[in-house]
């Protein structure tokens, strides 16, 4: 799941440069990161709920 983060980095990154947001470059920039993180922070939450539960 780590794997997908540049995948949504571009997707995000490109939604917002197309339907614009009004923040121009920062703006894609900053929800790029933000979209390019998320798969791996929900990622680890995951893993480490699983694990948790687990135990």
């Amino acid at each position: 799941m780590p794997f997908l983060g540049p995948v949504a980095a571009a997707v995000v990154g490109g939604l917002v440069g197309e339907f614009g947001l009004g923040g121009g470059f920062w703006m894609v920039l900053g929800c790029a990161l933000v979209g390019g993180f998320a798969p791996i922070v929900g990622y680890r939450v995951w893993k480490w709920s699983h694990h948790k539960r687990v135990d």
